[in-house]
């Protein structure tokens, strides 16, 4: 994935290049201009927005307000954050209500300005993970690929739980529990055969898998090695 850049439009020329220098030196590919005309011919040079602009509020000419409002409108999946020294309540509202992802008061610390394109980056790049996802109230699982089967409540409560433990890893005494309507001299026997069952359901939707999707973890219990989302 090619470096995120990054655009500042700061007329402090100081701050502007400091803030240039860190981004660079952090990975980034960082560009400033000092006013929105300035934005505008860096926009006609590249030909494509950045893909997140820091922006002041008090600029010469158009201000802040404006520039983040037309930025915007005219890309809205672009990352924007307002970077200002003016602190009043209506200056953040106006920020927000113009458009801005995060709002931000110089000074600010290096590590702040990091973590909130850290965050930005996330939802302009998310993931691609092969997520399963659960529907407990229709009962039923789906792969990745779109591929389903249905369960039985006892089945989707085993997977609920696995999927909410830590590791994804539930003790066997755990998972007894949600079979505590059975006879209990039966109850460990059935929860085996439950998970079996469950595998049995399961292993189609993953055509190829080497191993089982829920595994049996000696001394403890079972691990689901899925990812799985509970809807």
């Amino acid at each position: 994935m090619p470096a995120t850049r990054i655009l500042i439009v700061e007329d402090h020329g100081i701050l502007r290049e400091e803030l240039v220098h860190f981004l660079g030196l952090s990975g980034f590919q960082a560009d400033g201009v000092s006013c929105g005309l300035g934005l505008d011919d860096w926009l006609m040079e590249h030909g494509r927005p950045p893909d997140i602009a820091i922006v002041d509020l008090n600029l010469p000419g158009e201000d802040g307000f404006s520039i983040a409002q037309r930025l915007r409108h005219a890309y809205p999946r672009m990352g924007l954050v307002v970077l200002t020294g003016r602190k009043q309540p209506s200056d953040r509202i106006g920020s927000y209500d113009s458009g801005a992802d995060v709002y931000l008061s110089k000074p600010v610390s290096g590590n702040e300005l990091l973590a909130v394109i850290r965050s930005l980056q996330r939802r302009l790049h998310p993931e691609n993970r092969a997520v399963w996802r659960l529907d407990r109230q229709l009962g039923s699982i789906a792969s990745p690929d779109g591929s389903s089967t249905t369960l039985t409540g006892l089945e989707s409560a085993i997977l609920a739980t696995l999927a909410t433990s830590v590791d994804q890893t539930a003790e066997s005494s755990q998972l007894l529990l949600l079979c505590a309507d059975k006879n209990a001299d039966l109850e460990k026997n059935y929860l085996e055969v439950t998970i079996s069952r469950l595998r049995r359901k399961l292993t189609p939707l993953q055509p190829g898998a080497d191993s089982p999707l829920i595994r049996a973890v000696r001394g403890k219990g079972y691990q689901l090695l899925i990812p799985l989302e509970i809807h």
